[in-house]
């Protein structure tokens, strides 16, 4: 396959380079130091599962135009996928799959308006990696797991074949009937949490620890599950004991979001949380914790670095 990467940070330069590994045609688009390095040098991962390795890929700031693209992998931060659009549009053609693994339940919505359901599959990736160097694209945790599939429940013979495409590759991968489920599943636990560690600062079992604080995260997880049965999700009844049970994990570290608070970037909090409010509203459920967690969050939107940091 002729495969284009539209953002190489930690999830799309892992699966990206695991891809590239068994042989695939993979180009990259950069930008900046991190395009310099992969221009000179390839694409490195360095991973706690296996040995280091590094790919050649063709690395550009835009498409190259010489082909259309059999599989763009869309993995940039959600408030960039406007651009990210603008830039992949020239490399879509009438045979291109376009599989999203953006946070969130609403970026394959927005691919599918652009280019047509028929090209676009929603996928949910589970990983912890970064950029730890221009160049170097760091595996630190997670279980490494993407969950894709058509969002209408109908896996076809392009679906069956991307899996056997992505099993080669090494990936850790499950195509799923119902991805809308997947979707929802792990924003309902990654949404609440990222809220209040953005917020608070504090990881999840120490959030745990307070009766009060506890409380007040399963009443905002259960906004989520609730708008998500209300758009097809179809949660198991013990959802809310569940993801619970994995915020109490003293082991869990630190989300994307609250990282990136304390670098003072730009932060997800439209996707991660504004969402679960607009949609809320649009289907009739009442979100009044994850209403309250939005307010606290939308000033440090643009990039709020905290004080003393």
């Amino acid at each position: 396959m002729h495969v284009l990467i539209m953002g190489t940070g930690g999830v799309g330069g892992y699966f990206g380079a695991l891809l590239g590994r068994s042989g695939h045609d993979l180009q990259v688009i950069a930008r900046g130091p991190h395009l310099e390095a992969l221009q000179t040098d390839g694409l490195t991962v360095e991973t706690v599962i296996e040995d280091d390795f590094t790919v050649p890929v063709h690395a550009q700031p835009t498409p190259d135009l010489a082909r259309e693209a059999d599989l763009i992998i869309v993995a940039v931060k959600s408030y960039d996928l406007d651009q990210a659009i603008a830039t992949i549009r020239p490399a879509v053609g009438s045979s291109t799959t376009v599989l999203t693994l953006l946070n969130g339940v609403e970026s394959g919505e927005r691919l599918a308006k652009e280019f047509g359901p028929e090209r676009v599959l929603d996928g949910v990736a589970y990983i912890e990696s970064f950029i730890r160097e221009p160049g170097v694209v760091a595996q630190v945790g997670g279980p490494r797991k993407v969950v894709f599939g058509n969002r209408n429940g109908v896996n076809g013979e392009r679906e069956k074949q991307l899996l056997q495409d992505f099993l080669a590759a090494g990936w850790e991968v499950e195509l799923a009937d119902n991805v809308l489920g997947a979707l929802w599943s792990k924003y309902a636990y990654l949404g609440p949490y990222a809220a209040f560690n953005t917020v608070t600062g504090l990881s999840s079992g120490q959030l745990c620890e307070a009766i009060e604080c506890e409380s007040l995260m399963r009443q905002m997880v259960e906004e989520y599950v609730a708008v998500g049965n209300a758009e097809g999700a179809e949660f198991n009844n013990d959802a809310v004991e569940f993801i619970l049970g994995r915020y109490r994990n003293p082991l869990v570290g630190q989300t994307s979001m609250f990282r990136d608070r304390l670098r003072g970037k730009r932060i997800e909090v439209d996707t991660l949380v504004g969402a679960v409010v607009r949609r809320g509203a649009a289907k009739g459920v009442l979100t009044p914790v994850t209403e309250t967690l939005y307010a606290m969050l939308k000033p440090m939107e643009a990039g709020s670095t905290p004080p003393g940091t």
